[in-house]
């Protein structure tokens, strides 16, 4: 049940691959500008505490070292509604920008930061979620509008009633996004007006939040991200306090300013994923029907501002069950400000929900898949909405017949293969279908190529392939006739990339343009005395693979040939879409997960070794791509389980593991074999048919590899990363 090579389903290579394997694409740090000058922070040693005095005597007495700015002569910039840095002497977290040094070159602001002294007065600080119980915040809604508690029905007298009742305690830590490409601004004023390069998820975004900052008008500010090396949600909001930064030293200095974080300053400065403990009771009946949901959530945010990742929503949505009640709560710790990682929420909240049905279906003796079966939803339970479409029976048929599931033995610690406990373990998926306004415009030059426009940005998804694919379709022309043109706020307003909502959101606008085209150029051709389609109506020629040919004889003419005689200049369409205010239906995309891992029985090493999957995930623009995209999600479902965990020393509040050898991400050797199943699934009830796949694929990985650790050694394991410390 793969989507069919049909043609909105092209398997088509990334169009930029060869410019990025050759080096020849120009990321935001390698930009150049004459007179480039290069900036570096300085860096809280403390968790809390005031900033009483900055000594840059030695550091601006060093050869290069232009400026110096810190809270006493940093320029002012308007609050932006996030952490604005050097405009107070407030420590909120170890790693703080406290200052900034810039020099002639990278080189020598680096070594002039590192001279730097900083006096700060100490103040006590909360380094760990533990310590911070006394204080739980409630806050007025959940990252994407979600709301933080739910209710419906009375679960709390049903659990009593229930023949099965679970109640567990389930934990994921902080972990950190870690993209290739290091956060990087170039920024200069060209003739009264602000460029601004950057690695950003949002260039319109961007622009936003500089003009306000910098009173300027919107028109008067440029931001290009014409590559960006991934994001996974730390290029969007948590970069704006680091970019305003960089560009206010610009403006001190009056000289063009690069600023690149290290490595080790992506650890505190620009986001994580929060730090979850989650309590879940499940009530059951005797044969596996689910008869109550309570789900709390606790989470951790900074001192300064409060974010809430939807933890719950997969306990909210996901299986019938009309007895639920979550609520969603922060505790202040002084770490980083938390944000949105690839999969916020639903991930977390997965391996909760996930974990504790597994281990319902092991102490009822029910096999997990056909446990799941019995507990499909037949609508969104918790918007009392019907589903646009939901494929999850499919998914989990799919996976489990290509995965061999029907061979699983129920009782776990049965299969030993090489010194080694083998087990099978499996989950579900979702994540909900976001879309936002996108404007977008279609043009035809002279050369005959097509010429889409659209300012979103591609953050190695694949977004300017699929966005030349889809002007190819919807006009009638080869992919090699269509240019595109993105990330720059110069272009039509596109969506931000995140929460799978940019494609969801450029489809309808781009297919809007390239159709209208389309209708321009056959309304003109026939009426062009020169061309040998004249006199014919309209709707007496197609336009197919860039050739004009009538329907009722034989006369013909190339698109290239036409597009240089004077009918044919001009010619473009722009077009702007947006969502419903009310959607009137549920959209979501459901998967299914199916794990196999070994557990060495002496050392307690676990490995992944296959992965089955299926996804039903809306109309699919191009099958490599998608498959690529849940590949990405279930490596970093992968880390998720077995590797990921970033540590603060809760002495000196200071993260520990600011490198990668020291922060254990999944490796080439770490690598199971994927098979992964598309399922065609055609929406009607959305725009495009799109629902976005990004974030799929990492819902319910970690669940499905825990599950299937504890099917290996009998061992249940409620903590991630799971790492042979916990299985010895």
């Amino acid at each position: 049940m793969t989507v069919p090579e049909r043609p909105n389903g092209r398997a088509t290579p990334r169009l930029e691959a060869e410019l990025k394997v050759t080096g020849a694409a120009r990321y935001a740090a390698e930009q150049t500008v004459q007179g480039l000058l290069h900036a570096a922070l300085v860096q809280a040693d403390v968790p809390s505490g005031v900033v009483r005095n900055v000594d840059a005597t030695a550091a601006l007495a060093m050869p290069g070292v232009v400026a110096l700015l810190w809270h006493a002569n940093a320029p002012r910039v308007r609050n932006g509604g996030f952490l604005a840095l050097l405009q107070d002497a407030t420590v909120h977290f170890a790693g703080q920008p406290v200052a900034l040094v810039i020099a002639e070159s990278p080189q020598q602001a680096l070594r002039a930061a590192a001279a730097v002294k900083v006096d700060i007065e100490p103040a006590p600080a909360i380094t760990a979620m533990n310590a911070a119980l006394g204080e739980v915040v409630s806050p007025k809604e959940a990252a994407g509008g979600v709301a933080v508690d739910s209710r419906r029905g009375e679960p709390e007298r049903e659990l009593t009633q229930a023949a099965h009742v679970l109640a567990q305690r389930y934990t994921t830590p902080t972990h950190n996004h870690l993209p290739l490409e290091p956060h990087a601004v170039v920024t200069h004023w060209e003739q009264g007006r602000l460029t601004v390069h950057t690695s950003t998820q949002a260039v319109f975004g961007s622009r936003r939040i500089l003009a306000h900052c910098f009173d300027l008008p919107p028109e008067r500010v440029r931001v290009v991200a014409q590559y960006v090396g991934g994001g996974f949600g730390s290029k969007g909001r948590a970069w704006f306090p680091a970019l305003v930064l960089g560009v206010m030293a610009a403006r001190h200095v009056q000289r063009p300013v690069r600023l690149e974080l290290t490595r080790a300053q992506m650890f505190c400065v620009v986001g994580r994923r929060q730090e979850t403990v989650q309590d879940l009771k499940i009530g059951m009946d005797a044969d596996g029907r689910l008869r109550a949901i309570v789900h709390d959530a606790l989470a951790q945010t900074s001192t300064f501002a409060e974010h809430l990742d939807p933890v719950a929503t997969p306990s909210r949505v996901l299986y019938g069950c009309a007895h639920v009640a979550t609520t969603q709560r922060l505790v202040r710790v002084n770490a980083p400000q938390p944000n949105p990682m690839r999969a916020p929420g639903e991930g977390p909240g997965s391996f909760a929900l996930e974990s504790a049905l597994d281990e319902l279906a092991h102490r009822l003796d029910i096999d997990p898949l056909e446990l799941r079966l019995r507990n499909l939803a037949e609508r969104d339970m918790h918007t009392d909405l019907p589903w646009s479409s939901n494929g999850l029976e499919t998914c989990l048929r799919v996976a489990a017949d290509a995965f061999g599931w029907s061979r699983r033995p129920r009782k776990p610690q049965q299969w030993q293969q090489n010194h080694s406990w083998v087990g099978w373990g499996m989950a579900s998926a979702l994540y909900p279908v976001f879309r936002m306004a996108c404007e977008a415009s279609v043009g035809l030059s002279r050369e005959g190529v097509v010429c889409v426009r659209c300012g979103t940005q591609d953050i190695g998804t694949g977004t300017l392939t699929v966005l030349a694919q889809i002007a190819a379709e919807a006009v009638g022309v080869p992919l090699a006739a269509v240019q595109v043109e993105l990330g720059d706020t110069d272009l039509p307003e596109g969506p931000y990339s995140g929460g799978s909502i940019a494609t969801a959101s450029f489809t309808p606008a781009v297919e809007e343009a390239a159709r209208g085209l389309k209708k321009r150029i056959l309304a003109n051709v026939v009426a062009d005395p020169d061309s040998p389609l004249y006199g014919l109506a309209s709707d007496q020629v197609t336009l197919v693979e860039g050739l004009l040919h009538s329907r009722i004889d034989t006369r013909r003419q190339t698109l290239a040939a036409w597009a240089a005689t004077p009918a044919a200049q001009g010619l473009q369409v722009h077009a702007r879409t947006a969502p419903a205010e009310r959607p009137a239906y549920s959209a979501y995309g459901f998967g299914a997960v199916f794990a196999e891992v070994h557990v060495d029985a002496t050392l307690g090493t676990v490995r992944v070794t296959r992965i089955t999957a299926a996804y039903a995930a809306g109309r699919i623009l191009n099958p490599m791509l998608a498959r690529s995209q849940y590949v990405g999600g279930l490596v970093g479902g992968i880390g998720m389980a077995l590797h990921e965990a970033t540590l603060m020393d809760q002495a000196s509040g200071r993260v520990v593991n600011t490198s990668l050898s020291d922060y254990l991400v999944p490796v080439h050797a770490d690598m199971p074999r994927f098979d992964i199943h598309i399922v065609e699934e055609d929406d009607p009830h959305l725009a495009g048919g799109i629902k976005g796949i990004g974030m799929l694929g990492t819902v319910g990985t970690a669940a499905a590899i825990a599950n299937a650790v504890f099917h290996a050694t009998g061992r249940r394991l409620r903590d991630l990363p799971i790492r042979l410390e916990h299985l010895l």
